[in-house]
């Protein structure tokens, strides 16, 4: 097997026959939460569950489960969930959640892979991203 110098995407021969549904994260706080990736991030309900404390978020071409936990010691270590979203402007988004009270430091260029990031968090302490490609090349090679 060669090494390869550069991550190199590929696409699998024929239909795909697993297609990831959601990620679900656990949290302690289900309606606070719920609201916040609702009215902040903007992400559209497509169920809420609130005697089950489940909700399901359209985020794009993706979706994000909300799951509540009634002992705040269940929810998992949120250090082992990032949860990424691809974004158009990435300066507008900035500025989006710096207005809603968001603590969100400068964006961080990876000329490398050629994309600029985000990092904040959510009221759970969850890991959250938001990139934008700055090379559209490299945007392509990962489309749906």
């Amino acid at each position: 097997m060669t090494d390869l110098t550069d991550p190199v995407p590929f696409a699998a021969p024929g239909p795909h026959r697993i297609d990831l549904f959601m990620t679900v994260i656990r949290v302690a706080r289900w309606q606070t939460t719920v609201r916040w990736y609702i009215d902040t991030l903007g992400l559209r309900p497509l169920l809420l569950d609130s005697a089950h404390e489940f909700a399901l978020l359209s985020a794009g071409g993706g979706r994000v489960g909300l799951q509540g936990v009634k002992e705040a010691h269940l929810a998992p270590a949120r250090g082992r969930v990032r949860l990424v979203f691809q974004v158009a402007d990435l300066d507008r988004e900035r500025r989006h959640l710096s207005d809603k009270g968001i603590a969100v430091g400068d964006p961080i260029e990876n000329r490398a892979e050629g994309y600029r990031e985000i990092r904040f968090q959510d009221p759970e302490g969850y890991s959250l991203r938001f990139f934008a490609w700055s090379d559209p090349a490299r945007a392509g090679a990962f489309a749906r």
